[in-house]
């Protein structure tokens, strides 16, 4: 008895898997990344220090990927504001006395891309000639609330994109 072994294949054609990579990059350059861009600019857009931010997109076999991260001079401010920082030491630098209200309420909220008030800062003017362990401030985390925000419209994005490159292959 003879056995005939052959490779089944269907009657698709196989997909163009660089024309399918093209329009990802596409749609990353021209609407993930720019989206991206503007969540940080709404929560800076009253900070008197505001930090620039670049995005650089990664594909690989395993992952579509987008970073974003502050950048410039400003850029510290970004980080102390959305990690929070360690309890720490305050001594006046250009002046004798420092002086600071004590009540402070914060402008910036980890609720979403949006501006979050004016904060406020209330009760009576404290001085003190150094603050021997300042508590640090509480991280705002606003780089978990952009993952929130945008995981699914980027999840939908980059589905859409492949169906495009596969349908246009």
């Amino acid at each position: 008895m003879r056995i005939l072994i052959r490779r089944f294949r269907g009657r698709k054609k196989a997909p163009n898997w660089s024309g399918i990579a093209k329009e990802v990059e596409r749609a990353l350059d021209t609407k993930v990344k720019p989206r991206l861009l503007e969540y940080p600019k709404k929560i800076t857009a009253n900070w008197e220090h505001k930090p620039d931010f670049q995005a650089r997109k990664r594909i690989t076999r395993d992952a579509i990927a987008v970073d974003v991260w502050p950048t410039g001079p400003n850029k510290d401010y970004w980080i102390w504001t959305s990690r929070g920082t360690k309890p720490h030491p305050i001594k006046p630098k250009r002046a004798k006395v420092l002086a600071f209200p004590s009540i402070y309420v914060p402008k910036t909220k980890p609720r979403g891309p949006s501006y979050g008030g004016p904060g406020k800062s209330s009760g009576p003017t404290v001085f003190a000639m150094y603050v021997k362990k300042h508590p640090g401030t509480k991280p705002r985390h606003f780089e978990e609330a952009w993952a929130r925000w945008g995981k699914t419209w980027f999840r939908k994005e980059m589905e859409n994109a492949i169906r495009r490159g596969a349908r246009r292959a």
